[in-house]
Formats: structure tokens, C-alpha cells, sequence
């Protein structure tokens, strides 16, 4: 009989864990929808117990965030992913309103994509398109080596003001960076809309 009784209450606190993980990834998703203007996002926090973690840890060793269809400007981003290290929350917040406030992140690694259809590459190749990044966080594109604009992907909350490394196969270019510690435009971003 007291082994079927922990057994029901284990299995009660792995729900309860569950459930509270799942509320926080959606809060965050959430916060990034708004604050980056993303069509949706999506979270996942690699952590069990969760609640252990949060409640006796104050904060999580890693969390995935992905944002998709994010404009900048005149452009549509395919993806902004921030893979986030060492996240600490404000606890308080978290179980009184049930809200998710970031409060630090030790490293964070910025994944921006961006995917021309096949039309555009095609276009883009035959006009000798180049794609750079002259400053932190911006994208120069240039035509026949010369630059027609620059975007800065820092308006984009999540994106902080980072070098870019630039790479480019086929129709889709990926520009990353990585930032320790993570600025409060990023941590803002994963807390609530701004």
C-alpha cells in the first residue's frame, strides 16, 4: 500500500513538473512572439525536474528559443534562434504571477537565417549580390561590390549588437554570433513584449 501511494505521488509531482515546464515555455514563446514581432515562436527548456531547478537553483542551464517569419525593415527573416546558457530567473515573479522575467543569461548563441526563394537566388547570382556584415549586427548587401543597403538586425530585440559571422549555401544565408553575458535587450525580449 505505501508503495502504491509514492508511486501515485511521484507520478503526480512528474505531471506537476511537466505542466509547470510547459507553462514557462509558452510564456516565453509568448514574449518573443510580441516583443520581436515573430508569426510564432517556440521554446524548449532542457531541464527535469524543472521545478527543482527553478526552485532551489533559481535558474536553468539551458533554454532553446526560436522565432519564425520575424520582419526587419523591408525583409521577412525565415528564423531567429537564441540558444541561451546558464538562464537565472526572477523566482518570485515566476510563482506569485506566473510570469517569466529573465534576469540574467551567463552565454547565448544568436542564429539569424534568412532564405531567398529560387527566383531570388537566381536574380541575386546573376546581379553579383553580396552579402557582409560591415558593423556589429548589421548586413551590408552589396551589387556588383557596391553597397545599395544596410540593415541593422538589432532592431530585432533578440538580436543583440554582436560581430556576425556570415555564411551563405545555396539561396539561404545564416549570420550568428555569440554574446557572454547576454545584454537586457535580449533578456527583456525573453521576458516580456517590448
Amino acid at each position: 500500500m505505501v508503495l502504491a501511494v509514492a508511486l501515485v505521488v511521484v507520478a503526480i509531482l512528474v505531471v506537476l513538473d511537466f505542466v509547470a515546464k510547459g507553462i514557462a515555455e509558452r510564456a516565453i514563446s509568448k514574449n518573443v512572439e510580441r516583443s520581436a514581432h515573430a508569426q510564432s515562436a517556440h521554446t524548449s527548456i532542457s531541464s527535469f525536474p524543472f521545478v527543482w531547478d527553478v526552485a532551489v537553483g533559481g535558474g536553468l542551464d539551458r533554454i532553446e528559443v526560436s522565432a519564425d517569419q520575424v520582419p526587419v525593415g523591408p525583409l521577412q527573416l525565415d528564423r531567429i534562434s537564441v540558444d541561451a546558457h546558464d538562464v537565472r530567473f526572477d523566482r518570485h515573479k515566476l510563482w506569485s504571477d506566473q510570469s517569466v522575467q529573465v534576469t540574467s543569461v551567463g552565454q547565448a548563441t544568436i542564429t539569424v537565417v534568412a532564405q531567398l526563394s529560387s527566383l531570388e537566388g537566381s536574380v541575386a547570382s546573376g546581379l553579383g549580390v553580396g552579402v557582409s556584415s560591415p558593423a556589429p549586427g548589421q548586413v551590408a548587401i552589396s551589387v556588383l561590390g557596391r553597397t545599395v543597403t544596410t540593415i541593422d538586425l538589432t532592431r530585432i530585440p533578440l538580436v543583440p549588437r554582436c560581430p556576425l559571422s556570415v555564411s551563405h549555401q545555396g539561396t539561404t544565408y545564416t549570420f550568428s554570433c555569440t554574446v557572454s553575458p547576454v545584454p537586457q535587450s535580449v533578456l527583456r525580449a525573453l521576458s516580456r513584449g517590448s
